[in-house]
């Protein structure tokens, strides 16, 4: 009997610490964006590991270093809002409005509250926005495909359009002009890029009010490589193995 129970605590705590983060073996999706003029990337990561633990957002670390889920210290963003450089990271929070609230707020569609905090030596601006004012906000979603593109510092360019019906009825373009900042590169080993996904959500110059939020999915009509896009103004997913050495 002593010898079952032992068998039992031995379990529970094995299935205990697989739960921690940081702890036991994890299947990460992680993508990486470099920021200028620094050996540091942005990473945006989501993480499965034992029991269904999952966690998930965005850290910076250095590019020399290997990306671990221990000690991983979250940035408070949920999306950036320029191409970050070694002197400034720009990006946007929601400050959650309690249910029973929200029907007495106004919507403001402007900053509620800007902070400037320090991580990894990089200043890092954020801008909160009430979260009802994003679900308020109409979200326009599209899909196409592209058949060539152009990049600039700043901005990137997809031309030739095919509309893909979706939830919405993607309206006819002959190109779509997108700020780079966040925007997403999902490839497969020997497949290479299988899309690009673009979170553009447009503020008012001078006021930071939000005017638009466009969320497009891009899909290639041929194969491409990641290599043929910068390292600057988006995410490039990383190729990564299941518990490939992420884990402790």
């Amino acid at each position: 009997m002593k010898i079952i129970a032992k068998i039992f605590c031995i379990g529970l705590l094995i299935s205990f610490y697989g739960c921690l983060p940081g702890i036991g073996e994890w299947d990460i999706t992680l993508y990486e964006q470099k920021i200028e003029g620094t050996s540091k990337a942005i990473y945006k990561y989501d993480a499965w590991g034992g029991r269904d633990s999952h966690v998930s957002g965005y850290t910076v670390r250095d590019t020399t270093q290997k990306f671990t889920i221990a000690g991983v210290n979250n940035l408070p963003i949920s999306q950036l809002t320029d191409i970050p450089n070694k002197n400034l990271i720009q990006a946007i929070a929601t400050v959650r409005v309690p249910y029973e609230e929200m029907k007495d707020l106004e919507e403001l569609f402007v900053p509620v509250e800007t902070k400037k905090i320090e991580i990894e030596g990089l200043n890092l601006r954020i801008k909160y926005y009430q979260d009802k004012d994003l679900r308020n906000m109409k979200r326009r979603y599209y899909r196409y495909q592209f058949n060539g593109f152009k990049e600039t510092r700043d901005s990137i360019t997809f031309y030739d359009l095919n509309d893909i019906v979706s939830m919405d009825k993607s309206p006819h373009r002959d190109s779509i002009k997108v700020k780079k900042g966040h925007v997403i590169i999902r490839q497969r080993e020997n497949l290479g890029i299988v899309a690009i996904e673009i979170e553009d959500l447009t503020l008012s110059n001078g006021q930071d009010s939000l005017i638009s939020n466009l969320s497009c999915v891009l899909t290639s009509k041929n194969k491409i490589e990641l290599s043929e896009f910068s390292d600057y103004g988006m995410f490039k997913e990383k190729s990564t193995a299941p518990n490939n050495g992420y884990s402790k």
